[in-house]
C-alpha cells in the first residue's frame, strides 16, 4: 500500500506557476498511490457553492478527480484556508472531504489533520462556524471571493519560515496525541517539514509534518514495509533541507 500526503500549495487566482507545480506534483507522485491524501491549504481560499467551482481550481480538481475515476482513494482534509468544501464538490469529484482523520493501517493508529484546530487563537479557526458559511452562501462566490482576498492578509501567512518554538508546539500536540493511542501523527500548517519519533515501551512513535509543497517541494508518504517517510520534490527548498533536515 502506498499513501501520498501533501499540503500548503496554496493556489490562488493568478498563481500559474503554484497550480502547474500541483499539477505536475499530482502526475508525478501520485499515479502510483492508492491514496491521496491533500492536507489543506491546497487553495488559498475555498468556500463550497452547490453547482460551482471557481474556475481558476478547475484544472487541479479536475486532476484529482480522474484519481478517484481511477478508483484511488483521495481524500481533502481543510485547512484553515478552505471554509467547508462542500456537498456539490464532494458529488462532482467524488473526493471524501474531511475536518480530520483517523486510520488503522497495517494494525498502526494513525491520526491525520491539518493542524490549525488547536491553536488558541486564529482568525480563521473563528470563521469555520456555520454562521459565517451561511453569510459566504448568501454573498455569493463573486463577493465571498473579494472579501477573502481583502482579509487574506489576517487569516496567515502563505510563506513561512524555520521557527523552532512553532516546531515545538506541533511536536507537544503530536505526543498528546500519542497519549490517546495513536501511534502516528500526520500535521501541516506550519510550514515546516518534519520528522519526531518517540520510543515508549519499545514502541516508535512517529510524528511527521507535510511542511509546504510549493515552498520547499515536502510532502509524506506511507508504503508496506518502510512506513513513514517525509519526501522531497524537485528543486524547490535544497538549502531549507541542507541547514534544517530533521
Amino acid at each position: 500500500m502506498k499513501i501520498v500526503i501533501f499540503s500548503d500549495v496554496h493556489i490562488t487566482r493568478t498563481s500559474v506557476d503554484r497550480t502547474a507545480l500541483a499539477l505536475r506534483f499530482l502526475t508525478d507522485c501520485c499515479e502510483d498511490a492508492d491514496m491521496i491524501v491533500v492536507l489543506g491549504d491546497l487553495f488559498d481560499f475555498y468556500h463550497g457553492y452547490d453547482g460551482y467551482i471557481y474556475p481558476w481550481y478547475r484544472s487541479v480538481t479536475e486532476s484529482l478527480k480522474k484519481l478517484v475515476e481511477r478508483r484511488k482513494q483521495v481524500y481533502f482534509l481543510e485547512g484553515n484556508h478552505e471554509f467547508l468544501m462542500g456537498d456539490y464538490y464532494e458529488r462532482y469529484t467524488g473526493i471524501a472531504c474531511r475536518q480530520e482523520m483517523a486510520l488503522e493501517i497495517e494494525g498502526k493508529k494513525i491520526y491525520i489533520a491539518h493542524g490549525d484546530g488547536f491553536a488558541a487563537l486564529s482568525l480563521a479557526r473563528a470563521l469555520k462556524h456555520s454562521f459565517w458559511y451561511r453569510i459566504m452562501d448568501m454573498l455569493g462566490p463573486s463577493l465571498t471571493w473579494a472579501m477573502a482576498s481583502l482579509s487574506r492578509p489576517f487569516l496567515s501567512r502563505s510563506r513561512k519560515g524555520y521557527n523552532e518554538a512553532v516546531r515545538n508546539v506541533f511536536r507537544g500536540y503530536a505526543r498528546q496525541k500519542f497519549t490517546e493511542g495513536y501511534d502516528a501523527v500526520v500535521l501541516a500548517h506550519s510550514h515546516i517539514p518534519d520528522v519526531f519519533e518517540v520510543n515508549e515501551n519499545n514502541s516508535v512513535k512517529q510524528y511527521l509534518n507535510t511542511g509546504d509543497l510549493a515552498q520547499y517541494g515536502s510532502f509524506v508518504t506511507y508504503e508496506t514495509g518502510s512506513g513513514f517517510s517525509l519526501k522531497k520534490w524537485g528543486s524547490a527548498g535544497n538549502d531549507y533541507f541542507l541547514k534544517n533536515s530533521p
